[in-house]
């Protein structure tokens, strides 16, 4: 009897429970399309056909059900192409191979394959000038970011050089568009909503954006277009990959023109949403502001891990509206409590909402961008709502954090801003809007709750 233990979302790895045999023995004793072929494209084939024969295996079982995702075998069989046969050997045999995050190879060293268990050595030998340049002969042109790519894949290979201008390293990141990434943020995908999305590398910024792309040109039916500079959204090569969709792309020459790029979309191609990955110059943010003020939706990437980043970075804070510093009179400093020079924000923020990628599963959704710098600037606890992933792929809230202030009568009494609104007309008449139901006094009474009121303010009417 055979149980399947998930070690990817497209692919299921099986283990004899009776005989105790391992996934990679099982893998090479009864599939032998992993092992290594003299002929790199004969690999390609041998490895792309494996899935295929392991799912008529599958199912043979009415039990089990799952999907295949073939597409993914052929470009993981390119990726793994440009290594030897030994190291090809190697990394097929380990249990974590379809969760390969990339393979790293520097001269002079052993090559190493990085799970999300950790690193594995793909040889005792170490790397030679014969091993870089037989992967570096299989993949694209090097740009001058010296990234390149293998056409109609999302893989990256990134370059290191010598001060010659040898390539000595090579960094091979797995690419993977992964269909439902996005699913946390769907109701702000609908509402058109502005997202910024801040994160750590290799947390999966990319792979969400790609996604919502998607999902906005195909499921929207919106003019989604993609402002490429890498080739990481879109792929490497002249077609895109068909992870965006019907969404279009246009590629970068350089990093350095990607703010023209960004006006020539909008001005020749009439976009109702621009994508754009990895905002890091002053230009470019100058670039999306510009976009944002013409009513386009924007989803974008920024270098950072919180918003607080995005504020003290000089480059990047017109994202966020600008900061400015502000001379407070003597009366209005006593009032708020604050020295007389206090920052605050300069102006509208380019998007409406933000997303800080805490990891894959877990989001903190800054719904009011605006009001969340306000908050850091004023040093409050700006209104959070974190948002994880459950393992049957629904959307679950978790927790709600509203920013709160201290009373300075009685500091274990917290008052919460958004238990209601004050919303002031130009006549001068104040109306508190309550975001309670109508019937939640009745039903307290008849329940025994204990309803608190907190008053923070009182306004004094002279008749």
């Amino acid at each position: 009897m055979l149980c399947f233990s998930l070690f990817h979302t497209s692919f299921l790895i099986p283990r004899c429970t009776q005989c105790k045999l391992q996934a990679s023995t099982f893998k090479h004793t009864h599939f032998p399309y992993l092992r290594s072929s003299p002929n790199s494209t004969f690999f390609i084939e041998e490895f792309s056909g494996f899935r295929s024969k392991f799912s008529s295996v599958l199912f043979s079982d009415s039990r089990v059900s799952y999907s295949v995702n073939d597409d993914f075998d052929i470009e993981l069989g390119r990726l793994l192409a440009l290594l030897p046969e030994e190291m090809r050997i190697r990394v097929s045999e380990h249990p974590e191979l379809y969760e390969l995050i990339e393979v790293v190879m520097d001269l002079g060293r052993k090559p190493l394959a990085r799970f999300p268990s950790g690193d594995f050595s793909l040889s005792d030998c170490q790397i030679t000038v014969h091993h870089i340049e037989h992967a570096t002969s299989q993949v694209g042109d090097f740009a001058v970011d010296n990234r390149a790519g293998i056409s109609r894949t999302l893989h990256r290979i990134s370059a290191i050089r010598n001060r010659k201008g040898a390539i000595i390293g090579l960094t091979c990141r797995v690419g993977r568009a992964v269909s439902g990434s996005a699913n946390l943020l769907q109701d702000l995908v609908q509402d058109g909503a502005s997202l910024l999305f801040i994160g750590p590398p290799g947390v999966g910024k990319t792979t969400i954006i790609r996604e919502i792309a998607r999902v906005l040109a195909n499921d929207y039916k919106k003019r989604v277009m993609i402002v490429d500079t890498s080739s990481e959204i879109g792929g490497n090569g002249d077609i895109p990959h068909p992870g965006i969709g019907n969404a279009r792309r246009m590629q970068v020459p350089n990093s350095e023109m990607q703010h023209k790029v960004l006006i020539e979309a909008v001005e020749n191609h009439m976009p109702q949403v621009i994508v754009i990955d990895e905002i890091g110059t002053k230009l470019e943010a100058m670039a999306a502001s510009t976009i944002a003020q013409r009513g386009i939706q924007l989803v974008a990437t920024a270098h950072g891990v919180t918003i607080e980043n995005l504020i003290m970075n000089p480059s990047l804070e017109m994202l966020i509206g600008g900061v400015q510093n502000v001379t407070l009179g003597d009366e209005e400093a006593h009032r708020r409590g604050v020295q007389k020079t206090v920052l605050e924000r300069k102006g509208p923020s380019t998007f409406s909402c933000a997303v800080e990628i805490v990891s894959k599963t877990e989001l903190r959704v800054h719904h009011s961008l605006e009001a969340t710098v306000d908050a850091i600037l004023s040093g409050r606890i700006p209104n959070v709502e974190i948002r994880r992933m459950q393992h049957d792929g629904s959307k679950e809230t978790v927790e709600k954090e509203f920013f709160a202030e201290t009373s300075s009568d009685e500091e274990d009494e917290m008052m919460v801003e958004d238990a209601m609104e004050v919303t002031e007309e130009r006549t001068g008449k104040i109306q508190f809007i309550s975001e309670f139901p109508p019937n939640i006094g009745e039903d307290c009474w008849e329940d025994g709750l204990l309803i608190r009121l907190y008053v923070y303010g009182i306004w004094h009417l002279l008749l």
